[in-house]
C-alpha cells in the first residue's frame, strides 16, 4: 500500500482505466479473431462475449475504482487537470478520426478498384473494428494523461 502514496487519486484512476482496457483486450479480442478465423462472426455468437466483457468490466470497475477512491484522498482540479484532459481528449480524438478515415476510405475508395479483399467487410466485421478503432483512442488519452502527470513531477 505504500506505493499508493506516490501516485495521486487521479493518476491512480488513469493506471485502472488503462489496465481495465488492456484487460477487455485480453479478454474480448482473442475470442473474436478466433471467431473471425473460423468465419462464425454471427450477431448471436457475439452476444454472448460481449456480455460477459460488460460484465467483466463493470465488477472490475465497482471493485478497483471503489477501492482507489477509498483508499486515496480526492483532490480538487486545477487548470494543469483541465490542460491534461484536453491534451489527451485532443489525441483520442485524432487516433479515432484517423483510424475511421482509414476505415472508410478502404471500404468507399478501395472496394471499386479491387472488390475483391472486402467481401469479409460485413457488419459484424466493421463493429470489431469500430470497437477496436474505441479502444486504442481511449488507450492513447489515458497514455497522454498518464505521460502529462509523470512529465511535470
Amino acid at each position: 500500500m505504500q506505493f499508493l502514496n506516490n501516485y495521486s487519486n487521479r493518476e491512480l484512476n488513469i493506471w485502472a482505466e488503462l489496465i481495465l482496457d488492456i484487460l477487455v483486450s485480453f479478454y474480448f479480442f482473442p475470442k473474436i479473431f478466433s471467431l473471425i478465423i473460423d468465419g462464425q462472426l454471427y450477431g448471436d455468437v457475439l452476444v454472448g462475449i460481449i456480455a460477459n466483457t460488460i460484465i467483466i468490466a463493470i465488477i472490475y470497475s465497482i471493485f478497483v475504482f471503489g477501492a482507489i477512491n477509498a483508499l486515496t484522498k480526492k483532490e480538487e482540479k486545477d487548470e494543469r487537470d483541465y490542460i491534461y484532459e484536453l491534451k489527451s481528449y485532443r489525441i483520442s480524438n485524432i487516433i479515432y478520426q484517423v483510424s475511421i478515415f482509414i476505415l472508410i476510405s478502404q471500404i468507399v475508395v478501395f472496394n471499386p478498384i479491387n472488390p475483391k479483399p472486402l467481401t469479409d467487410f460485413t457488419a459484424p466485421m466493421i463493429a470489431m473494428l469500430l470497437l477496436i478503432i474505441t479502444l486504442l483512442s481511449s488507450t492513447g488519452k489515458s497514455l497522454t494523461q498518464l505521460f502529462n502527470y509523470r512529465k511535470n513531477i
